[in-house]
């Protein structure tokens, strides 16, 4: 071992805990996880393919920095309206296209470990208040894996999963350790979306749709502040097919977005959106 590899391993960890104690929901998450220690997983949702009425459903938020909570209205998504199983089909979809987007992959270390399945948990139990994400958390190997510049980590949580992201052995040398950016997030969000029209959750829940965009918004704001504001120009571009037919003759690649920072990506956006400082915590009924 090389007298500098404690010192990057530590900069790995240094990272996630920086991450963590940035935002209010990653320490509930921690925290959440340690209260459940022993507490078996709920039942899930039953499964059903007729399309439902719309009906909105605030985010709800609390404790000092905003955390969000689980609602009724929530928790009725996903008990009447959107299983388990459909947020893993969609999360599977969204993690066949990250692994052949040229962005995206390069933050993803291994095509092995079980992205999807994790993440649909995640989203399980952020809106219903099920422990099937702690109860995945509990079980994971904790063997570290190898990252950038012979750095290891070990993954066993949103936090950690980031900062490898950060650290993946795919980014060039110039980017390791570098914290997401505004294009990658819209990138990732363009694509994430496009996941939950192909596998058909849009049309059978317009309400989860809507509500879920604005989750998004919420929860991609720890990684790069600005982001939220583009989510609903990142759904708006999802419904385009020709946005995805050009994505892909340019090798799926989003020619568009790449190298924009702020001032550039903005103008995307329509004045209505741009200026709304309440979207997505208040929406206009």
């Amino acid at each position: 071992m090389s007298t500098n590899q404690v010192p990057n391993n530590d900069e790995v960890r240094l990272a996630e805990e920086k991450l963590r104690a940035s935002d209010e929901d990653l320490q509930q998450e921690e925290q959440t996880n340690a209260a459940r220690k022993g507490v078996s997983a709920c039942p899930f949702a039953h499964s059903s393919t007729e399309a439902l009425p719309y009906h909105y459903i605030p985010l709800r938020m609390g404790g000092r920095g905003g955390t969000h909570m689980v609602s009724e209205g929530s928790r009725a998504l996903i008990d009447n309206e959107v299983t388990l199983k459909d947020l893993k089909t969609m999360t599977g979809a969204f993690y066949e296209l990250a692994f052949q987007d040229q962005t995206l992959d390069k933050l993803i270390r291994s095509h092995e470990d079980p992205h999807g399945d994790r993440f649909a948990k995640w989203i399980h139990q952020k809106l219903s208040g099920s422990n099937v994400w702690d109860m995945d958390r509990r079980s994971r190997d904790k063997t570290p894996v190898e990252v950038a510049g012979g750095r290891t980590a070990v993954v066993h949580d949103r936090s950690s999963a980031h900062a490898a992201a950060w650290y993946s052995p795919k980014r060039p040398r110039q980017e390791v350790g570098r914290h997401f950016e505004l294009d990658e997030c819209r990138v990732w969000m363009r694509l994430h979306f496009y996941a939950m029209r192909k596998t058909g959750i849009m049309e059978k829940s317009p309400s989860f749709a809507d509500f879920y965009v604005r989750f998004i918004g919420h929860f991609v704001s720890v990684y790069e502040g600005s982001a939220p504001m583009f989510a609903r120009e990142s759904l708006r571009w999802s419904e385009n097919a020709g946005n995805v037919d050009r994505y892909i003759r340019d090798g799926r690649v989003m020619k568009d977005v790449l190298g924009r920072g702020y001032s550039k990506a903005t103008r995307d956006l329509p004045e209505s959106e741009l200026y709304d400082d309440e979207w997505p915590y208040y929406v206009g009924q």
